[in-house]
């Protein structure tokens, strides 16, 4: 059975697809933006001047997916870079519109390649898989719905929670999800014939919140992978200095839906001999609120993908007291890179008792005891960081290879 991938964006479609080709079975991946060696932009950008080239090749860098066969993929940027347009000059209202036109006409354009191109399995992204999923021009093939986030319904009500605690946190995108979008979802689970989940987390919100036919029957749990060519062979954690604090590390978005201000609030009740912050990632939250932990802790903003592995490996810990996810791949990235990990069930795939720990649900006091606890134990934080490297290895990209062609071979069964 040869599986055609489709996502206007990214989410995890490119390591899907990737598998799949090596596993022989992917038809084709359709896509928005991908860059390779004979792309449009690169051409265009050999005639252009060296400072305009560099940032050509660092935008759509991003786009890009070494070992991926380009003959094998279907671009369409016309259904994605307007979003990102829009989106980076600060129209978000205007990027949401656009992407609910652009998903439903793409996937039109999926249904008609799937059915010139004899596809016997779609394998689509939430919010993005609808419109394929009911064309009738692929009635009888075999639809996957890889749900990369938990329900909507259940962020509502985690929204209720910060709005109580740390309402000003809240940046105006990470309101109340709309009905529109709950909706959407539910049609999708519909539509579904296997409904795949990254986590318990995820499949958990789901049964609870849906009222779809035969949900439960439809679910298969499929954990992701880090990216091992860029995480598969990074050094081994080293003793920590016995005179130097432990290195804490945020990674994400600063955002109240990951909870950075529990990491921020739990960081100034350390003192500064046992424990330092690093945040990296793009800010969510106004800068007032930030500016009064700069004494302790060192903000470096968005940073490309290629240098996390290097920041990563200057660090101790990981901390990802996150409300509402799928499963946040920085976790698995961050074990791969030998640190240790906490986190919340909400988070998704993570630390077992070996590699970290799990607090009971995102919390200003949870976190920081939690911290303490690894902080003043440094021979316990290097146990923790060398079975977190371990662990990292069941999810490497041999082993979300062979979890996909587990999955595939009994959905064939």
């Amino acid at each position: 059975m040869t599986v055609a991938v489709f996502h206007p964006g990214m989410q995890h479609s490119r390591q899907t697809a990737l598998a799949l080709q090596q596993l022989g079975r992917l038809a084709f991946l359709a896509t928005g933006v991908f860059d390779h060696e004979t792309s449009v932009w690169r051409r265009a950008g050999a005639y252009a001047p060296a400072a305009l080239r560099r940032h050509i090749d660092a935008e759509f860098g991003r786009f890009a997916t070494p070992g991926l066969d380009a003959s094998l993929v279907r671009a369409f940027p016309q259904y994605e870079l307007p979003e990102r347009i829009l989106s980076r000059i600060g129209l978000d209202a205007m990027a949401q519109l656009f992407d609910r036109f652009a998903n439903d006409r793409f996937g039109k354009v999926v249904a008609r390649l799937a059915q010139d191109e004899g596809t016997r399995a779609l394998w689509g992204y939430d919010n993005s898989s609808l419109t394929a999923f009911n064309d009738p021009r692929n009635a009888s093939a075999t639809k996957i719905l890889d749900r990369t986030i938990a329900d909507w319904r259940e962020w509502n009500e985690q929204v209720a929670t910060i709005e109580d605690t740390h309402g000003d946190w809240l940046h105006p995108s990470l309101r109340r999800a709309p009905d529109w979008l709950i909706q959407r979802g539910e049609a999708e689970f519909e539509a579904a014939d296997y409904i795949l989940c990254v986590s318990d987390y995820v499949s958990g919100t789901i049964k609870r919140h849906s009222s779809a036919e035969r949900i439960e029957d439809k679910i298969r749990h499929l954990p992701y992978c880090f990216d091992s060519r860029i995480y598969g062979s990074l050094p081994s954690p080293m003793p920590p200095e016995a005179d130097k604090p432990v290195r804490f590390l945020f990674a994400g978005q600063l955002s109240a839906r990951k909870g950075i201000q529990h990491v921020l609030e739990a960081v100034s009740a350390l003192p500064p001999e046992l424990a330092s912050l690093t945040c990296v990632g793009p800010n969510l939250v106004p800068n007032a609120l930030l500016s009064g932990f700069s004494d302790r802790v060192r903000f470096l903003g968005a940073v490309p993908r290629a240098e996390m592995p290097a920041i990563m490996i200057q660090h101790d810990v990981l901390v990802l007291p996150s409300y509402f996810e799928g499963s946040a791949i920085v976790l698995l990235e961050a074990m791969a890179a030998g640190l240790a990990v906490i986190a919340t069930p909400q988070a998704g795939l993570g630390p077992t008792a070996k590699s970290g720990i799990c607090i009971e649900r995102p919390d200003s006091e949870f976190l920081a005891a939690a911290m303490i606890d690894i902080a003043k134990d440094k021979e316990k934080l290097l146990g923790m960081r060398r079975s977190a490297q371990i662990e990292a290895q069941c999810y490497d990209s041999a082993a979300y290879r062979s979890n996909i062609e587990a999955l595939l071979d009994s959905i064939i069964a």
